[in-house]
């Protein structure tokens, strides 16, 4: 059985694993975690608080787990394991092995540090790097982490809009490298959003990433769009460049 509390305050959700983990209790975890997302646009980071070495019901329960650390623990920043347990003072160094999140090991007595850690604010850099040396009527932007609507709203939108507000029609040029990890539900409704408002506002748009279901995605609407669209893979940026502002 496993005990979920969402902690706002401190933008994390607490396990507490009370037994063999079945597919049930992985299921709610997805769901919960996903609800937290499109809530708040926010990744929540993740406290395991467990009195010994949580293991699975069945073999089902075991897959349901390996799927969502596939799936989700690539979001997730920070990960506190809260125990006393013996069997979980190597879990940091084997975790790393399969999730990107920053694992530290807390004993049962430092739960409020274990909270206080997760809860930290993040450093505020930013996940949009605009690209010098294009012509004023080209935008290049370059996209790493994960990308959130805040990004969209304060960043990606305004540049648009600026660029718009000087040319009737302006090219992007839009990468996305190995740096980048995700998209929040908020900032996909806001890409779409954009493309909206601004469809008939682009005249050339290169797309230069080598990750397979992004050139796919482009792929398939780019018939949709009034502009025309190239992509390209990361090691023809230059090319892709030449293209957008000619």
């Amino acid at each position: 059985m496993l005990k979920i509390t969402d902690d706002k305050a401190h933008n994390c959700l607490v396990l507490e694993p009370t037994g063999p983990l079945t597919q049930r209790d992985l299921d709610a975890l997805t769901e919960r975690f996903d609800e937290r997302v499109s809530e708040t646009d926010r990744v929540p980071n993740l406290v395991i608080r467990a009195g010994g070495f949580p293991a699975w019901a069945d073999f089902a329960a075991l897959l349901k787990h390996l799927r969502f650390i596939r799936e989700h623990h690539r979001l997730v920043e920070r990960v506190a394991i809260v125990s006393d347990a013996r069997a979980l003072d190597l879990a940091p160094r084997l975790a790393r092995r399969f999730v990107s999140a920053d694992v530290r090991h807390f004993p049962a007595a430092g739960f409020e540090a274990a909270l206080a850690w997760v809860g930290e604010a993040p450093a505020d850099a930013s996940h949009v790097t605009v690209m010098d040396d294009l012509p004023d009527d080209v935008l290049g932007l370059s996209v790493a982490g994960v990308v959130t609507a805040r990004d969209y709203a304060e960043t990606i939108v305004p540049l648009i809009e600026a660029k718009l507000a000087r040319h009737e029609k302006i090219g992007l040029l839009y990468r996305i490298g190995p740096e980048f990890e995700a998209y929040t539900p908020g900032a996909v409704w806001s890409d779409a959003m954009v493309g909206v408002k601004h469809l008939t506002g682009f005249s050339r748009v290169a797309v230069v990433s080598d990750i397979g279901w992004i050139r796919h995605a482009v792929r398939a609407f780019a018939p949709l769009m009034p502009a025309e669209v190239q992509v390209f893979g990361d090691d023809a940026l230059a090319e892709a460049r030449a293209w957008v502002s000619a």
